[in-house]
C-alpha cells in the first residue's frame, strides 16, 4: 500500500490504528508522540499486526443451521440454471400487538444466501431491481463518468422464478398430565414447541409452469431452563410469560427450511 500516492493522511491513519489497538487491548510499543513520527514502513507493520490478530478481533458468527451442511455438501456443477428471487412472504397473518409482524421479514435474503450457498445456480437478486434499474437508467442517459457504471444490454436472464410463502406460524406451550407427583397430588409437566411451513416453487419463465414445489414443515421441541421460559436449539430462549424471543426461534425454523428446500431443489431432476 502506498499511503502517500493515494492521498490518504499518514497521521490520521497513524492515529485510527493507536485507537483500534487501544480499544482491542494490544499491545503498544509506541507512544502518542513517537507515533507522529512513523513511517510508511512502520504503518504498514502496524496494520499488518493487527490483521494478523484478525481471528480476535472480529466478534461477529456464521449464521448457519444444521442444514447448512447439506449445501456446503454439494458438488458444484459446471454449469448452473440462473434463477431469479423477488419475494418470500409472511402469509401467516400473524401480528404482535404493536401490529408489527411476529414472523420474520428476511425470508428472502436467507433464501437467496441458501442459493448462494448452495453453488448450483446462478443466483439473480431481484428484490431492489428498482434500485438496480436506476443505474442502468444513469448510463443510458450518459450521467455517468465515461467508462464507469454497468454495460447496458448485459443482464442475465432467468431460466427460473422461485416464488414461495411463510404458510404457517406457532409458538406454544403444552401443559399435560405427567409431571412429577408430591405428596399424593398429580403434578403437570409443560413443553414448549415452535413450528413453522413453508411453500416454495419454482416456475418456468418461458411457460410460465411451475415445475418443483414442495410444503416443508418443521417443529421442534425446547427444554425448560425457568418457571416461563424454553430454550430452543442451543441458546434461543423463549419466556412465555413476555413473549420474548419467540420471533428469533421462528427465524431459526425458517431458515433451517428454506436450506433444506433449496437442498431438495439442487437434488431433483426438475431443474
Amino acid at each position: 500500500m502506498k499511503f502517500i500516492r493515494s492521498g490518504i493522511n499518514l497521521s490520521l491513519i497513524t492515529a485510527l490504528l493507536l485507537c483500534f489497538l487501544i480499544l482491542l487491548s494490544l499491545p503498544l510499543t509506541i507512544s502518542a508522540e513517537e507515533s507522529e513520527k512513523l513511517t510508511e514502513a512502520e504503518v504498514e507493520e502496524l496494520m499488518e499486526e493487527i490483521l494478523a490478530q484478525a481471528d480476535e478481533i472480529k466478534s461477529s458468527e456464521k449464521n448457519v443451521t444444521v442444514a447448512t451442511q447439506l449445501l456446503a455438501a454439494l458438488e458444484e456443477p459446471e454449469e448452473k440454471p440462473s434463477v431469479a428471487v423477488y419475494s418470500i412472504a409472511d402469509k401467516t397473518g400473524q401480528r404482535k400487538e404493536t401490529g408489527g409482524s411476529v414472523v420474520t421479514q428476511g425470508a428472502t435474503d436467507m433464501l437467496i444466501t441458501a442459493l448462494h450457498r448452495s453453488r448450483q445456480f446462478k443466483v439473480l437478486d431481484r428484490t431492489s431491481l428498482g434500485d438496480f434499474m436506476n443505474e442502468q437508467q444513469l448510463r443510458a442517459e450518459d450521467r455517468l463518468a465515461l467508462g464507469e457504471g454497468p454495460d447496458l444490454g448485459e443482464m442475465t436472464g432467468a431460466d427460473y422464478l422461485i416464488e414461495g410463502a411463510i404458510t404457517e406460524y406457532q409458538v406454544d406451550k403444552e401443559t399435560g398430565g405427567l409431571g412429577i407427583s408430591i405428596a399424593g397430588l398429580g403434578g403437570t409437566a409443560e413443553k414448549a414447541t415452535a413450528s413453522t411451513a413453508i411453500d416454495i416453487r419454482v416456475v418456468d419463465t418461458t411457460t410460465a409452469e411451475v415445475v418443483w414445489a414442495r410444503s416443508l414443515k418443521d417443529e421442534i421441541e425446547g427444554e425448560r431452563v425457568g418457571v416461563e421460559a424454553f430454550s430452543f436449539m442451543g441458546d434461543n430462549i423463549v419466556e412465555f410469560e413476555t413473549g420474548e424471543g419467540k420471533q428469533e426461534v421462528i427465524n431459526l425454523v425458517v431458515r433451517s427450511l428454506l436450506e433444506e428446500a433449496v437442498f431438495m431443489m439442487a437434488e431433483s431432476d426438475e431443474l
